[in-house]
């Protein structure tokens, strides 16, 4: 055998092994989940049935009293919704009115977690599945503001991304627009969602979105308004004997709170 050939089999070979042993981060079954439409409170959970409550914390120059954000019964993005979707009062988006008092690289983060007032507990909100795009809406109102998603690894590691328009990805994060628009970020193959123990899929969690002013730009008294988050993720789990055992429900029922 010449030598050259010898050597594209073993390359070969070793590709064969390399997919094999990572197989489980190979997609799939590609499923879109909807992680949290706005639709008035307590509209999305927690996996151990803890509501998601969201809060709104701005920084050092907020105005006074703000921001503050509240549930918009009976509105929707009409290019998601269309123009009489079947049931519009069970429909809702989630408002933020904000304002500073000087301009400047002013924030508004927008938190899930759990409990309300002083009880409010930040928790970062778990994607499902191996997630390959996130995706939301935002309605701007021409300001010079940005938007930035946050996440979490299975590690507690933090990673910050800011999503893009389809008809514009020169300007990432920008929400200097008019009306609802759908952002979406594409997750990077560096965030792990996977892992060599069993079970292997390490979710990736939200921990917040934030808002950005630009340093130049009228910060007097603003409005801004979301909905309809979901992603494109890979729910796709390689089955063997004994899988039920490392699913979160049956840990559950065997070990409880591990106490």
């Amino acid at each position: 055998m010449k030598r050259g050939s010898f050597f594209s089999i073993l390359l070969i070979l070793m590709m064969l092994v390399s997919v094999s042993m990572g197989a489980d981060e190979i997609t799939l079954r590609l499923e879109s989940k909807v992680i949290e439409t706005w639709d008035g409170q307590d509209a999305t959970y927690y996996p151990d049935g803890e509501p998601v409550v969201w809060q709104v914390r701005g920084s050092k120059f907020s105005a006074e009293g703000l921001p503050r954000m509240t549930y918009v019964m009976n509105e929707w993005p009409i290019d998601m919704f269309g123009s009489y979707p079947e049931d519009p009062e069970s429909l809702g988006v989630l408002g933020i009115n904000g304002a500073f008092v000087r301009q400047g690289f002013n924030q508004i983060e927008l938190i899930p977690g759990t409990g309300t007032g002083e009880n409010f507990v930040a928790r970062p909100l778990p994607m499902p599945g191996r997630v390959r795009m996130l995706d939301f809406w935002v309605w701007g109102s021409n300001y010079d503001f940005y938007v930035e998603t946050h996440f979490q690894d299975y590690r507690g590691m933090a990673y910050t991304l800011k999503p893009v328009r389809v008809e514009q990805r020169r300007e990432p994060g920008s929400i200097k627009f008019v009306g609802w628009k759908n952002m979406f970020v594409e997750m990077p193959h560096y965030i792990r969602q996977a892992m060599n123990y069993k079970p292997e899929l390490a979710n990736v969690s939200l921990s917040k979105l934030v808002f950005s002013t630009h340093p130049e730009e009228n910060v007097s008294n603003f409005y801004i308004y979301v909905d309809h988050l979901k992603v494109l993720t890979d729910m796709h789990e390689s089955y063997y004997d004994g899988f039920d055992l490392t699913s979160p429900d049956r840990v559950a029922e065997v070990w409880g709170s591990g106490e």
